[in-house]
């Protein structure tokens, strides 16, 4: 009990002082002003890092007087996030370059790191522990400056960084509970409260906002407890994967911005409404609809990020590579939504530019990147389910063994067969069935090395490593239903996609359930400016009556248009132009007594002809 003690402590004080802090910023004239990548239109104080801040030191402190002193309150970390806290400060009262401020963030983690705060993801065998080390403490640079650059940039929308930074000190908490560090649960249970606190104040619309004080201050609280914390296990997903999981949304939304900034040649470091919250809205959701989008997403990462040490290890290598290629699938789309108008181009970055665009789009190099990701997978769910569920060491080093042929054989095969020349948007049945002549074709060419490996009996060959048949079956099914559900993620995504071009959407029926009323839905479903939304067919051909085609159902035929347009109070009738259609008129008079028109979508070409002859 005595550690919720900390969360409400903290949660008291914060809740006190925001008002304070407020009332002092609006008083005193030092509201930050309507910004361009934010979605504010009037003065707000950016100075709530201080009550988030105040409320965590003095919370811990209270209670730190309370229990007489016993209690290790890790104070060289207070004190590394105290100092960043103050770089935030004051890059909020008198703004800093962006060098400077990185300049005082590597200071700061080079502090924290002095003070013996490291990741052990890397042991090697090296005699001198100094140079042994060396490895550990440049990660730990880039995990410090990076987490609290990432929670930086996620503070670009009211509530989002407050609520992301509440989920992971609550993960945290729950992690260091379980392992029964009472001084670090104190520590992230205080940092939680006085967040939740501040969100009261920062949830959309916000009156308050953090700052770069807050921003910086959590980020990298919340990035050093995450490294301080003793994994249950050793290996390698625990030291460094359950972090990464737990951050994965800040770190996936600054890998986007920083991506697509640079391939429209724009500064990565400058402000933008550009980012992964910026674009849910793009996609059609509100402001609010976003916030709890992000949290939802952080919040299965969270989930995951704790299972992961709950569920055993080879299970955890399903879990993770599954989360991190669906989250890069749902950002991929997103970093394709146009956001705002490019730039002109720096000539300084014109050259990165182009070879970047080149790397990404015309060498496919993200999806061969992501690719590696899929086909690993699918390899690895072919022994585990060949196995019954079960994995042990020998397994793992015949999969690791043989993983290499596997991909010789997918990328030959992928790129035989043009597997990098789809659109995710426009995937059709020939996609999908150059996808399943892949997975299989795959299979049996990887088959085939297999066996030549094993007869010729190389000494670098182990032919134990050779996969059974039943898991090369099993490979070739889930690498076709990976290849499918990946290529096909920008479709599903594109289906649920809210209609945001208007508020009023007019139900119309399409008339005639063939290929040109097929062609006509998808149509209409592209161009949302007209606001149609078609919820049904009508065709007179008896045996499609009741069928469902396209995802709509057709209702019935025109000896029963009355009696439809009554229950559906459809507002139009849509056709495709046909010459043999003489009951048009008598279908446009049968319809007028229900206010309801009829529309013809004209379908032709049309002649370019030449105004002046050229010779």
């Amino acid at each position: 009990m005595i550690s919720l003690a900390f969360f409400f402590t903290s949660f008291i004080i914060c809740v006190a002082l925001v008002p304070f802090i407020r009332r002092f910023s609006s008083g005193s004239g030092i509201s930050g002003p309507p910004r361009a990548d934010r979605w504010q239109n009037r003065p707000v104080s950016r100075f709530g890092g201080i009550a988030i801040f105040t409320a965590f030191i003095g919370g811990l402190g209270i209670l730190f007087y309370l229990v007489d002193g016993d209690l290790d309150l890790k104070w060289p970390l207070l004190v590394c996030s105290g100092l960043m806290f103050l770089v935030g400060l004051v890059d909020d009262i008198h703004p800093l370059s962006p060098h400077a401020k990185f300049i005082s963030q590597i200071l700061v983690s080079a502090l924290a790191i002095s003070f013996g705060y490291t990741t052990d993801f890397f042991t090697p065998r090296v005699e001198d522990e100094i140079t042994a080390q060396l490895p550990n403490i440049f990660l730990t640079f880039l995990w410090l400056v990076g987490i609290t650059n990432a929670f930086n940039l996620l503070d670009n929308m009211d509530g989002l960084a407050a609520g992301i930074a509440l989920i992971a000190a609550g993960i945290l908490s729950y992690f260091f509970l379980s392992s029964g560090d009472f001084a670090l649960s104190a520590v992230s249970l205080g940092l939680a409260g006085a967040v939740a606190a501040f969100l009261i104040y920062n949830f959309p619309p916000a009156s308050i906002f953090m700052g770069d004080g807050g921003s910086l201050f959590l980020g990298f609280t919340l990035a050093i407890l995450s490294i301080t914390r003793q994994p249950q296990a050793s290996n390698v997903l625990a030291v460094m994967g359950v972090p990464i999981l737990l951050f994965l949304l800040p770190i996936l939304d600054t890998v986007l911005v920083t991506f697509t900034r640079l391939l429209r040649g724009q500064s990565p470091v400058k402000g933008g409404r550009d980012h992964t919250s910026h674009r849910l809205i793009a996609f059609g959701l509100s402001e609010r609809q976003t916030v709890f989008a992000l949290y939802g997403i952080a919040l299965v990462c969270g989930i995951a990020a704790a299972s992961m040490e709950a569920i055993q290890y080879w299970y955890s290598l399903v879990l993770a590579p599954f989360l991190v290629i669906s989250l890069a699938v749902l950002f991929a789309y997103l970093g394709g939504l146009r956001v705002l108008q490019p730039e002109a181009d720096d000539p300084k970055r014109t050259r990165i530019t182009r070879i970047m665009i080149d790397l990404a789009f015309r060498k496919r190099l993200l999806e061969v990147i992501l690719d590696f990701i899929l086909v690993s997978l699918a390899y690895y769910l072919a022994f585990l389910v060949s196995n019954s569920l079960r994995m042990n060491e020998i397994l793992i080093n015949r999969y690791l063994s043989s993983l290499p042929v596997i991909l010789i054989a997918a990328y030959i095969l992928f790129f035989s067969l043009g597997i990098y020349r789809s659109v995710w948007r426009y995937i059709g049945l020939s996609d999908l069935l150059r996808f399943f002549a892949a997975s299989i074709g795959c299979g049996i060419f990887a088959a085939g090395i297999f066996f030549i490996l094993d007869a010729v009996q190389l000494e670098i060959w182990d032919q134990s490593s050779s996969p059974s048949a039943l898991v090369l079956a099993l490979f070739s099914v889930f690498l076709f239903l990976g290849l499918t559900a990946s290529r096909s993620s920008f479709r599903i995504i594109e289906a649920m996609t809210p209609k945001k071009n208007s508020s009023v959407e007019i139900p119309v029926l399409i008339y005639g359930a063939g290929e040109e009323g097929i062609m006509l839905v998808d149509w209409l479903r592209i161009h949302s400016q007209f606001a149609f939304k078609p919820v049904g067919f009508i065709d007179d051909d008896p045996i499609l009556s009741g069928r469902w085609i396209h995802g709509l159902k057709v209702l019935g035929g025109l000896s029963q248009l009355e009696s439809i347009l009554t229950q559906k109070g459809i507002a139009g009738i849509i056709l495709v132009e046909k010459e043999n259609l003489p009951e048009l008129e008598e279908l446009a008079l049968r319809c007028q007594p229900f206010n309801c028109w009829v529309r013809r979508a004209v379908l032709g070409f049309d002649e370019v002809n030449l105004s002046k002859p050229h010779i």
